[in-house]
């Protein structure tokens, strides 16, 4: 599977190579838009990585991103933070900063990615554009207990990846968009597959 996915990878990142290079004249008066996006998804990690570290399997998250268009290329750069339901919390007496007053406080998973793509977003009709693009997305997942600087805590072993991202965009109006996107995770690192759901606005 994974030789697989770097092959497919390979053909993206060749296709949209190629269809730069014949389109970089046609592109040159090409207007640019950008938009803003509020996005909820919802992301699979591996089952086996999930239970060695003491996770769900799954979680939601929501996030905000940043989108540029010119002409049949795109680009998103994008934060989410997500809620994962910990399986192996653990508990630790913690002190208030303010009062000293000392209590017990449970361990949580704190879940933060950011991610950056870009490819070929193309116009089936005036409100329906197809797209598909090749991204990086970091992730940065711990245990721990929340607001305590000095507290013991554990790195959650979902790595950092890259992914193709098929996406559909539905436009609205003029300054409203829908975008429907699959992360489809190519390096076996943890993370399995997200689907997310953005809408876009400009002004």
């Amino acid at each position: 599977m994974y030789k697989y996915k770097k092959l497919v990878l390979g053909l993206v990142l060749g296709a949209i190579s190629t269809a730069a290079a014949a389109q970089e004249q046609v592109e040159e008066g090409a207007e640019y838009r950008g938009s803003w996006g509020i996005s909820a998804e919802f992301i699979n990690f591996n089952t086996d990585v999930a239970t060695v570290n003491g996770i769900a399997d799954s979680g939601i998250g929501l996030g905000g991103s940043y989108s540029g268009e010119k002409g049949l290329f795109n680009f998103t750069i994008g934060a989410s933070l997500f809620y994962v339901d910990d399986k192996a919390e653990f508990s630790q007496r913690v002190q208030n900063s303010w009062t000293d007053d000392e209590y017990t406080e449970d361990s949580s998973i704190d879940a933060v990615s950011l991610y950056l793509d870009g490819g070929i977003l193309y116009p089936l009709s005036e409100g329906v554009s197809l797209g598909m693009n090749v991204g990086y997305r970091y992730f940065d997942i711990d245990r721990s207990i929340a607001n305590c600087s000095n507290c013991y805590s554990e790195e959650i072993q979902i790595e950092s990846d890259t992914y193709l991202k098929p996406f559909a965009r539905f436009t609205f109006n003029d300054r409203f968009s829908g975008t429907l996107a699959y992360f489809s995770y190519t390096g076996d690192k943890g993370a399995e597959n997200s689907v997310q759901f953005e809408v876009n606005f400009n002004w």
